[in-house]
């Protein structure tokens, strides 16, 4: 799947970085950047490209009704005011200014796709006020238990792939990939695919790989 990207953002430096970044990856296009809203929303309108993304908080309500996937909020800051602001917009995911090439990827698959997708210093956030998952300490013993091959496929599965995806792009079967992810699973203590990938987001397992 090819997915197209629209930036917004009133920083020419980010947003040159932002396109280089997503431009170095074959599966994605940039339909076309610009620093004002406005600008945006026409663009948006005239390309109706998978994912928008956008520093813009109040136009993230316009926006949305022209991305076939939705809008990713791009901030300075990780604040809950912010966060409450933009999901009740109509935000599907939430980056910093800050976030890594692989939380940009992984952001712009997932919403592509029409799943949510917070980065990893506001997930860990979340994690720690309501103990999703076990300390540090825990975790890293749980990680320490995983092979080679199941700990690709935690990353893949952190950055958002599907199983046919990461079957794809670790030649792996179908079916081969499901038991690695319940091995991976079981390993790590979780109850299922979305926590253990936040948990492998938590530890900083992205990265680490790279």
């Amino acid at each position: 799947m090819l997915v197209s990207v629209l930036l917004i953002d009133d920083e020419a430096l980010v947003r040159t970085g932002f396109r280089h970044a997503l431009e170095e990856d074959a599966d994605v296009v940039v339909v076309g950047d610009t620093a004002r809203a406005a600008e945006g929303l026409l663009l948006a309108q005239r390309h109706r490209p998978h994912v928008v993304i956008t520093a813009d908080v109040t136009a993230i309500a316009r926006l949305r009704t022209c991305a076939a996937g939705g809008v990713i909020m791009l901030a300075v800051e990780n604040t809950d005011e912010q966060l409450h602001r933009v999901l009740n917009d109509g935000a599907r995911g939430f980056l910093l200014k800050r976030s890594s090439r692989e939380e940009l990827l992984a952001a712009v698959r997932a919403v592509a796709r029409g799943h949510a997708y917070l980065c990893a210093e506001v997930t860990g956030r979340l994690l720690d006020r309501f103990e999703i998952v076990p300390p540090s300490e825990e975790a890293d013993r749980g990680l320490g238990l995983l092979s080679d091959r199941e700990r690709q496929v935690l990353v893949k599965m952190a950055r958002g792939r599907s199983n046919d995806e990461i079957a794809r792009e670790l030649y792996l079967t179908c079916a081969t990939v499901k038991s690695h992810v319940s091995h991976i699973l079981a390993k790590l203590g979780q109850p299922n695919r979305m926590h253990a990938a936040l948990l492998a987001q938590r530890m900083g397992l992205l990265t680490r790989t790279g």
